[in-house]
């Protein structure tokens, strides 16, 4: 959004809500955005740690050991 775009959204909430209750809500929409902030940083930070994680799981699984063949693939 741009500055003029924010502006006319505060002007439009200032006209529809009054200067009473402007104060209000935009402490109430300011806490939300915190606590929106805050909930998304959690998330980013255990998908990081998730991933991170994952390589050194990867790393203690042992692949199955191959048979030896007498036959080609496809002969019985």
């Amino acid at each position: 959004m741009n500055p003029f775009e924010i502006l006319l959204i505060l002007a439009i909430a200032l006209i529809v809500l009054g200067p009473e209750k402007m104060p209000e809500v935009i402490r109430a929409a300011a806490k939300l955005m915190r606590e929106l902030r805050s909930a998304s940083n959690t998330v980013l930070r255990e998908l990081s740690e998730a991933i991170d994680e994952e390589p050194q799981r990867r790393d203690n699984v042992t692949a199955p050991a191959a048979e030896p063949r007498d036959k080609p693939p496809g002969q019985s």
